[in-house]
Parts: C-alpha cells; sequence; structure tokens
C-alpha cells in the first residue's frame, strides 16, 4: 500500500470502528425490539457535549466517557418511559427526547468547542505507531463480544423474545415494558460512548456534529445484515464498509453536500 494511501486506509477504519457502536445501538433497537428509536441520534450528540465539558474541566477522559455511557442511558430510559408508561408512539418518544437532547447538548457543549491540548484517551499512546486505531479496535470488539455473551444469557434471550413475541414474554411472568426500556438503555448508551469517543478522536465538539448519525448508521446496520453472520461483529464490518463508501466518494472528487444523498440512495 503506497504511503499516500495508508493514511485514508488507517482513517476509514477508524471512523467505521467510531460509528459501529451507533451500528450496534441500531440493531438492538431496530432490529432486536423492533422499536425505532430517533433519540440514538440525539444521545451521540449528548454524548460528545458531556465528554468536551468533562474534558475541559480537567476530567479524567475515561471517566468522561463513563459519564457519557450513564447520560445516553437515562436519556434510553426517559424514551422507553414515553413509550411503556405514557403511551406515546414509539417514533415520536425519540422524536420528543432527541428534540430536548439537542438543547441540553448545546447548553453543556455550547455550540462549538476544541478540546485543545487537553488529556485524552489517544493522548497517552501518542508515541507508539497507529496506537489510535488500536485503541478504537480493542474497544469495538471487546465491546461486541460484550453484547454476544449478554445475548446468549436468560436475559439477553428474553430481550430477544420481548421483540418477537411480548404475549409470549408476559406468559413467563415477565415484565415487557421493563426490557423495551432495557433495550433503549443500551443503544443509547453505546450511541453517547460513540459521541463521546468520537468527540475525543476528533479533537472538538459540534452540537450539529449528530446530524446525519443515525442515517448513516442505518445504512451500516443494512449493510451488514446483507453479510449476515453475528450482527456484533457484522456492525463493524458494516460501519466500515460505509466509510469506505464515503471515502470513494471523495476520490471522486464528489461535493460533500451530496453525500447525504448518496447514503439515502444506498439504502
Amino acid at each position: 500500500m503506497s504511503s499516500s494511501l495508508l493514511p485514508v486506509a488507517i482513517g476509514i477504519l477508524e471512523r467505521g470502528f467510531i460509528g459501529s457502536f451507533v451500528v450496534m445501538a441500531i440493531y438492538l433497537a431496530s432490529r432486536v425490539m423492533k422499536f425505532d428509536d430517533f433519540s440514538i441520534e440525539g444521545t451521540f450528540g449528548l454524548g460528545g457535549a458531556i465528554v468536551a465539558w468533562a474534558i475541559l474541566h480537567n476530567t479524567n477522559p475515561w471517566i468522561a466517557l463513563i459519564l457519557a455511557i450513564v447520560c445516553g442511558g437515562i436519556s434510553g430510559c426517559i424514551t422507553g418511559l414515553l413509550h411503556t408508561k405514557l403511551g406515546l408512539n414509539k417514533l415520536i418518544s425519540g422524536i420528543v427526547v432527541t428534540t430536548m437532547l439537542f438543547s441540553i447538548s448545546i447548553n453543556i457543549g455550547t455550540a462549538n468547542v476544541a478540546l485543545g491540548n487537553a488529556d485524552t484517551i489517544f493522548s497517552y499512546a501518542q508515541k507508539f505507531p497507529f496506537s489510535s486505531l488500536v485503541i478504537l479496535a480493542i474497544l469495538t470488539f471487546l465491546t461486541s463480544f460484550i453484547f454476544i455473551w449478554y445475548m446468549k444469557t436468560e436475559n439477553g434471550y428474553i430481550l430477544k423474545s420481548t421483540g418477537i413475541n411480548e404475549q409470549f414474554v408476559t406468559s413467563l411472568g415477565k415484565s415487557v415494558p421493563f426490557y423495551i426500556t432495557l433495550s433503549l438503555i443500551m443503544a443509547n448508551s453505546l450511541s453517547a460512548f460513540a459521541g463521546g469517543i468520537f468527540v475525543q478522536y476528533s479533537g472538538f465538539y459540534s452540537a450539529f456534529g449528530n446530524v446525519g448519525t443515525l442515517i448513516a448508521a442505518l445504512a451500516g446496520c443494512m449493510i451488514a445484515e446483507l453479510i449476515a453472520a453475528n450482527m456484533f461483529l457484522m456492525a463493524i464490518l458494516g460501519s466500515i464498509l460505509y466509510q469506505l463508501i464515503i471515502a470513494i466518494t471523495i476520490e471522486l472528487q464528489v461535493e460533500p453536500s451530496w453525500q447525504k444523498l448518496i447514503t439515502g440512495l444506498l439504502i
């Protein structure tokens, strides 16, 4: 591989790894639970805002990511409660939460903020070659294997059964609203985690950085489904292939303003 192509390839892999967390979130909510959750896009921005704020207030970058995960989980819980307790439509529940999260995110992280020389999870290994790629690969594969293991537990089987047949789960004496809400908590935690990593990776936070995240993750999810096999592992490959397609459009000198149209056509 030529020296000019190597940075491009590494960039595709790195952005693919970050995007795979959101693809996993889409898979959990939309495919496993049959809940098309729009709040996933809002929690990506929320995770980024919280991490940017925390790091600029001298918080350890790993603790900042944990804060993002917790806040993402709370957002998912609110989406679940709006649907299961207040009876809002699934789509409307997600739209309401992601709309509110925009205001919350912009008040936490402001419209645009740069991390400057603040420490990130990538700062400690900068002297090693391909350190960012290695860190992202470890985080991504570790997360995917945790979810593969979880889906084979009793709770995981009940979670999948809730998306397939709610009456069957009720007949087992299990709470359907609990498992719906649990799946949204996990999905939105993943999305917020991705948002927090993206801010540390890019070195800045933008209030509009989450725009298009949902549709890009959906494209990655659909590519992964075409490949089949285990979706939590295929989410990684689907996200990387999506980033590759976008990179090809850039290489062909297609204007960036057309990328969303290309994503829509791809879907």
